[in-house]
């Protein structure tokens, strides 16, 4: 089975990540969707991604939260940590980084987004 890499994946097209436990769907799909905000400078009311429980949506949102803050630091500072490829592969792509940054900090979570993904009660 060929290994999927979210750091390659062309993103002008519909990407179907399905895989058992343990294998690495949430960091591809987080991976995915920041690449898609700043390399592809898609707007997020354009990306959707499916997961099938609440825990699930619940762990990717925080997950994409987060990396998009450490992204976001990342161009700040103008160097990627050594061990975040996802970082390091965007810094080489966006050589303008106040457009990358403009384009994350968009892409932070507002009040309004809390509404439309439901939580668990």
């Amino acid at each position: 089975m060929e290994r999927l890499d979210p750091l390659y994946i062309p993103l002008n097209d519909f990407n179907l990540v399905e895989a058992s436990a343990g294998t690495g769907k949430t960091y591809t799909l987080t991976a995915l969707y920041l690449r898609l905000v700043a390399e592809a400078a898609i707007p997020v009311n354009r990306i959707l991604v499916v997961t099938y429980t609440n825990a699930a949506t619940k762990e990717l949102r925080d997950r994409i939260r987060e990396r998009l803050a450490q992204v976001r630091l990342t161009f700040l500072r103008g160097h990627a940590p050594e061990d975040d490829e996802l970082a390091t592969r965007l810094l080489d792509l966006l050589p303008d980084r106040d457009i990358a940054i403009r384009r994350l900090t968009n892409a932070a979570p507002r009040d309004r987004t809390r509404s439309r993904m439901p939580s668990s009660a």
